[in-house]
């Protein structure tokens, strides 16, 4: 999916996205935002911020710097009630404005579902943050039930091409966080990797949280 694509889908949507996440993705974000074990003065990148559902877990005397590439999401996220020092910008994933070792920590949700290339995405967060600095992500995912994956073949064009509602999220239903996670040889420790199977084929999901091991 083009980026000019993505950009025009999520700043159509922006006004009904998190309504939509309520319904059908909803997950609360305390424990995905807790599990980076944030200090006060530390700095963290929410990659693709989006509409700013991870800020209000952001603990008071963190700086967020949180980014995106649709204007729209952004406004919707600068409504959020937050207790961290937020600061809000429009920046690509792919190359991100930021020097390396920038950050002590990084979150991600539902994000390299919805980019082609999740693997350059995740070694530009490598390359902005610091080594040793875990990585927090949120996402949906390829099931690893080869019955459910049938549903999931049978979506994908729909849910890239069309979206799920139709024209506000556009996503990749075959999104394999195992080929991103063990064979893309990046260099990141994986401290865990807890899965949530389901049926439904809308409803998988991950929650992981990385290390950045490069030297």
């Amino acid at each position: 999916m083009q980026i000019n694509q993505v950009i025009e889908t999520y700043n159509q949507g922006a006004a009904d996205y998190d309504a939509i996440m309520m319904r059908y993705w909803h997950i609360e974000r305390e424990p995905l935002i807790a599990s980076l074990q944030l200090q006060p003065g530390q700095t963290v990148l929410d990659a693709a911020v989006g509409t700013g559902l991870n800020l209000s877990a952001y603990p008071e005397g963190v700086h967020v710097v949180g980014v995106d590439l649709s204007l729209k999401m952004l406004d919707e996220a600068r409504k959020k009630r937050v207790s961290a020092d937020i600061t809000l910008k429009v920046s690509d994933l792919y190359n991100l404005d930021f020097p390396d070792n920038s950050f002590d920590a990084a979150a991600s949700g539902f994000t390299l579902c919805v980019i082609d290339d999740p693997v350059r995405a995740v070694k530009e967060i490598l390359r902005v943050t610091k080594p040793g600095a875990f990585i927090a992500i949120l996402d949906y995912c390829k099931s690893q039930d080869p019955e459910v994956q049938k549903w999931q073949e049978l979506i994908s064009d729909g849910a890239l091409q069309l979206g799920f509602p139709t024209g506000k999220i556009k996503w990749y239903a075959l999104m394999d966080y195992d080929e991103l996670l063990y064979n893309s040889k990046l260099p990141i420790e994986v401290l865990v990797d807890d899965r949530t199977e389901s049926l439904n084929p809308f409803s998988c999901g991950c929650q992981l949280l990385l290390k950045n091991s490069k030297a």
